[in-house]
């Protein structure tokens, strides 16, 4: 887990001001351990520190912009924001068709699963995402 002075060093490279709604926003992303929506990162900022929803919306969109964040936009009209950094390398999701969570699974070997596809000759991979439904264990006890 990064520090805070690693979050601000990190804002800083991006072209950022490290405000401490982007602080808050970074640690949150960081410490959740899975994708959240915007929802969910309003809800979570508001427990620490009282902040306007717009300026929420609007450091999602400038992470987006700078490749801090990725948007994830699985099954619904939702879309799921994780960070998008060497500590976090692109990985597979399972998202819940119960209750729509949406948690991050380990890390696999993407270019090997492209090679594994195998992609028309001359086309290059850029992102590729895997997405798993089922129930989560939580509905799978209420059910």
């Amino acid at each position: 887990m990064e520090t805070p002075a690693d979050a601000k060093a990190r804002l800083l490279a991006a072209g950022l001001r490290p405000t401490a709604a982007r602080l808050l926003l970074w640690e949150i992303m960081q410490g959740q351990g899975r994708a959240l929506t915007a929802g969910d990162l309003l809800e979570l900022m508001h427990r620490r520190r009282q902040v306007n929803k717009v300026t929420v919306y609007r450091n999602i969109e400038q992470f987006l912009r700078r490749g801090l964040v990725r948007r994830l936009c699985l099954e619904g009209r939702v879309a799921y924001y994780e960070l998008a950094s060497d500590q976090h390398p692109s990985h597979p999701h399972f998202q819940c068709t119960a209750c729509g969570q949406v948690e991050c699974l380990e890390p696999v070997n993407m270019s090997r699963f492209w090679t594994e596809l195998k992609g028309p000759l001359g086309n290059r991979a850029e992102k590729i995402e895997i997405l798993v439904e089922g129930i989560c264990r939580h509905c799978r006890r209420l059910g």
